[in-house]
């Protein structure tokens, strides 16, 4: 158990401080001192810390440290991604202040942060092995869980403005749905459903965008909605700031609707957001994938074929006068039925789950714990004294 002082001395919490290669301290408003000169100066602490000795704490006046004024600041850093499951400490990765979000860099691209959201860190087993997979075609990339509690707090310190409305949602998918967007302008990086299994890995084939969103099949949207498309928000990614991400944080603010994930917070608004942002041409575009690179199959629940029916009077008709449903059907026996059209520009697939929905608990597995499983990589956004 480290002492009061040596507490003051921990490594951030977003850091690994066995994969320190460079550590650097300093006094506030005075010089810097080298590791060297550290490990000379206070020794007991510096090695206890980075060595791991089983040594006695020093006592604060030994150290003669005044834990107000010392501030730590890492050079260097290089994190190794490590599987154990006998930790079970949730990482917090940052600590929430009162400062706006990031204006936008045109020159920026998507950092290297994969985001996913669940109300708390005891995750269904269904979701293991696309998780797993995704961090190993990834492995160099940050892990961001986002539970009910991180985004409160992000919200309330980040987006006051949004806090009143997430609070009345009812449904659980709308707070998950909202975090995403929310995280995305914040910091950036791609988010994806917890259903969602990669394939590929995320770069370089996304590397050169600064924003992305998912499609829906085609065809499916067709049939299920009568839209002639459908931006998805399964599979999501951006640059810190980007403007479409806040249009759609100020979409749902204006949103009276509450209660219906779909509508309120999932693709209802979001396709009407892109319609709009689009049409208004943008001096910052938005890119919407082709429903191959992380949607390419349709959901597996559905009974297409009996959906559909028979399509003899609607093959009679002229297409412009056929309904979006009938396209979608028309265009999906086309196919021969078939319903994965994934091939080598595919990056991610949508399982379609629905373990979110009380329809389909049945068929949820126990929980695990994520932190625990793949400790140190997952981290969460935690008040600093929480």
């Amino acid at each position: 158990r480290l002492s009061v002082a040596e507490n003051k001395l921990l490594p951030p919490a977003n850091s690994d401080c066995a994969a320190w290669k460079t550590v650097g301290w300093y006094w506030s408003g005075s010089q810097k001192m080298s590791r060297s000169v550290i490990l000379n100066q206070v020794p007991s602490v510096v090695q206890r810390l980075l060595n791991r000795e089983p040594k006695k704490p020093p006592t604060q006046q030994a150290l003669n440290l005044s834990p107000t004024s010392l501030k730590l600041v890492t050079l260097t850093a290089r994190t190794t991604p490590t599987t154990q499951s006998t930790r079970t400490t949730t990482r917090a990765a940052v600590a929430p202040t009162k400062k706006a979000a990031p204006a936008f860099n045109s020159s920026a691209r998507i950092p290297r942060i994969l985001h996913q959201a669940f109300a708390s860190e005891m995750v269904y087993e269904n979701y293991l092995p696309y998780i797993n997979g995704c961090m190993s075609l990834n492995p160099d990339w940050t892990y961001y869980l986002w539970r009910d509690s991180d985004a409160e707090a992000l919200i309330s310190s980040a987006y006051p403005e949004f806090l009143a409305k997430y609070k009345k949602y009812s449904d659980v998918l709308e707070r998950a749905d909202s975090i995403r967007y929310i995280v995305l302008h914040h910091f950036g990086g791609i988010y994806l459903d917890m259903d969602v299994q990669c394939v590929r890995p995320f770069f370089p084939a996304l590397e050169n965008l600064n924003s992305f969103l998912d499609q829906e099949r085609i065809e499916q949207t067709n049939i299920l909605w009568g839209w002639p498309f459908g931006v998805m928000n399964s599979g999501m990614g951006s640059a810190p700031g980007h403007p479409f991400f806040r249009e759609v944080i100020d979409e749902m603010l204006r949103e009276s609707r509450i209660g219906n994930a779909f509508t309120s917070t999932g693709p209802t608004i979001l396709t009407q957001v892109y319609k709009r942002y689009t049409a208004a041409k943008h001096a910052v575009p938005v890119t919407m994938l082709e429903p191959k690179v992380m949607s390419p199959l349709m959901d597996g629940n559905k009974n297409w074929r009996s959906m559909c029916g028979s399509l003899a009077a609607a093959k009679s008709k002229p297409d412009s006068r056929r309904s979006w449903k009938e396209r979608g059907c028309i265009m999906l026996e086309s196919k021969n039925w078939r319903y994965d059209d994934s091939d080598n520009s595919t990056i991610c697939v949508h399982r379609f789950l629905h373990l979110g929905y009380g329809s389909f608990a049945a068929v949820r597995k126990k929980p695990f714990n994520i932190t625990a499983r793949f400790w140190p990589r997952v981290r969460t956004f935690k008040r600093r004294g929480k």
